[in-house]
Formats: C-alpha cells, sequence, structure tokens
C-alpha cells in the first residue's frame, strides 16, 4: 500500500474508533442508487470559488498579507487539490474504482465535483494550538451535469508538539499548508470510501 494510503487508512481507523475526527453528511441521494457497479469516474478539480477562509472572503483574509503569503496561499490550495486527488485515486483504486481526473470533457458516466467553500489554517504556539480545517462539498453529477449526490465531508489536523522524533510528515503539520494537505488526504480517503458504499452497497 502507498504510504500516504496507509496512512490515511490509519488515520481514519483511528477516527472510526475514537468517535471523532472526519466524517461525512449526505445533503442528497440518488434514488434508487444509480451508481450500483460502476467502477469509472470522471474527477475535476477543487473548485474554490467563494472561498471563505476563517470568518472571511479569500481576497478579505488575503487583504493583510504580503505578496509572499498570496504566493503561499495560492500554492496551499493548488497542493490541496493535489494530495486530495493523490489519495483519493489511490484508496478508490483498492476498491476497484477508477478515477480518472479531468479538466473538463469527459467520457465518464458520472463526474466528480468537489467544492471547498471553508478552510481554517489553525495555528501552533508554545502555550496553545488549535488544528487546521476543511470542509468539502461533494457533487457526483451526470454528464449533463445533473447532481445524484451532494455530501459533505470535514476533516481537522491538529499540530503535533514539536520534538526529535517528528517524522516529516508530522514535521509538516506544523506549517499550515501541511495540516492542510493532510487534511485533504484524509477527505480524500473518506470520497473513496463513499463512492465504495454507493459502487457496492
Amino acid at each position: 500500500m502507498h504510504r500516504r494510503s496507509f496512512i490515511a487508512a490509519a488515520l481514519l481507523c483511528a477516527a472510526a474508533l475514537s468517535g471523532c475526527g472526519p466524517h461525512w453528511r449526505v445533503v442528497t441521494q440518488a434514488s434508487p442508487d444509480t451508481f450500483v457497479g460502476q467502477r469509472y469516474f470522471a474527477l475535476m478539480p477543487i473548485d474554490f470559488v467563494g472561498l471563505i477562509v476563517l470568518d472571511q472572503s479569500e481576497d478579505q483574509y488575503l487583504a493583510s498579507k504580503d505578496a509572499d503569503d498570496h504566493q503561499q496561499f495560492v500554492a496551499d490550495k493548488q497542493s490541496i487539490n493535489e494530495e486530495f486527488t493523490k489519495a483519493l485515486v489511490a484508496a478508490a483504486q483498492e476498491e476497484g474504482i477508477e478515477i480518472a481526473p479531468t479538466d473538463g470533457a469527459t467520457s465518464a458516466p458520472f463526474v466528480i465535483k468537489p467544492y471547498v467553500g471553508y478552510m481554517n489554517p489553525g495555528f501552533y504556539a508554545v502555550v496553545s494550538s488549535a488544528p487546521s480545517q476543511i470542509r468539502l462539498t461533494l457533487r457526483l453529477t451526470a454528464p449533463d451535469g445533473r447532481v445524484l449526490d451532494e455530501v459533505q465531508f470535514s476533516s481537522r489536523t491538529p499540530s503535533p508538539i514539536p520534538n526529535t522524533s517528528l517524522d516529516a510528515a508530522d514535521a509538516d503539520k506544523l506549517k499550515m499548508g501541511g495540516r492542510w494537505r493532510e487534511d485533504a488526504r484524509i477527505i480524500g480517503a473518506y470520497v473513496a470510501r463513499y463512492l465504495a458504499s454507493r459502487v457496492k452497497p
């Protein structure tokens, strides 16, 4: 199993045992289940239009930031999309489901459209810390754009306590972008589980 996929799976198992962590909430589902037996889905890039960061619009959040912070935020959003995609593709493959990333036209019978509407960077300080958070809405659509399923996912990643035993993954979570990347990986694995629950009910 791919190392990142293994890490996400381990986190999901721990979350299930503890009763906390990332989860999904169904907004609407096609009935009867139109995805039974499907093995191929197209995946659009994450849509960040209308994004809220903390309690501000993206523009308001970035207004007090310098050019380097702007550039880093753009890079963070790109890495969120990349990590989400990699985790989803890998975890779905383990379920026998093929996910094909696309930017537009596709011959796939169904299209996965992820949308991130809220992000919280969290923080780490010597005396206190707060977890990051990503909320993602997933829409499964027909080729004509009709929404068949709409599901909400969420993940929070705490900052680890710095010490000499931190591995590279934990060290990355000391950074804002690193916590978001972990959230993206966890949500990607959860989306794969949701798809499997619809394909193989």
